[in-house]
């Protein structure tokens, strides 16, 4: 009997559990083995299918298509001010994680805690992959002596969907709206991350992009 329920549990049907009663040791062994795959594999969907359900609430919440990936529409929106706990230095794009690495030691060294996403912000009118002064930071609850004040105010923004490799679309829509809009920029554009590539797929990847502008 403890060994039906325990075939039970484990999800074999009736009849297979009927087979493995006449079974060898060998032989249920290799039947556990199979069906400890089949189980695994289900919860690792699962697991995912939980993680997609999470980023959709995320952007419905935001007012986000969630049918549609890629660029997403561009809106004017109203920004607060925050806290900004950053390293700048100019580098090569592909270098990026070194820098958010120095600007994570710079928040743990002073005893701060990321409360408010990763942003990174691009300074100078040219982008140079190989050369971009770029500062990597993040937003934490309180002004401190190593943080410096990102003042609010209206933004263009979209949030770009999947690959980080395809940005520039992204940037691109975003000044064309900026432009069709009669706006200008008067401020350095930031990129804020919902989320990371190291706990979600590279296609359910969220970035945030804001354009500071003004009539």
């Amino acid at each position: 009997m403890f060994f039906i329920l325990k075939c039970k549990d484990y999800g074999f049907t009736l009849e297979e559990t009927a087979e493995l009663l006449q079974a060898d040791s060998n032989m249920v062994a290799a039947r556990f083995a199979v069906k400890y795959e089949e189980r695994k594999n289900d919860i690792v969907h699962r697991q995912s299918t939980l993680a997609k359900m999470r980023e959709d609430m995320d952007l419905l919440k935001k007012g986000m298509d969630i049918m549609n990936k890629g660029t997403q529409e561009v809106k004017l929106i109203d920004t607060k001010p925050f806290e900004l706990v950053s390293v700048r230095d100019v580098i090569a794009i592909k270098d990026f994680d070194k820098l958010f690495g120095r600007a994570m030691k710079k928040i743990a060294k002073n005893g701060l805690s990321c409360r408010g996403g990763v942003i990174a912000m691009y300074h100078g009118e040219e982008f140079d992959p190989e050369h971009t002064d770029a500062e990597v930071g993040a937003i934490v609850p309180h002004k401190s002596e190593v943080s410096r004040t990102i003042p609010g105010g209206q933004c263009a923004m979209a949030a770009h969907l999947g690959s980080y490799t395809n940005l520039g679309e992204t940037y691109g829509a975003i000044v064309k709206w900026i432009e069709d809009n009669g706006y200008g920029i008067i401020g350095d554009p930031y990129e804020k991350y919902l989320n990371n590539p190291h706990e979600v797929a590279e296609d359910d990847l969220v970035t945030e992009i804001y354009f500071p502008v003004a009539k």
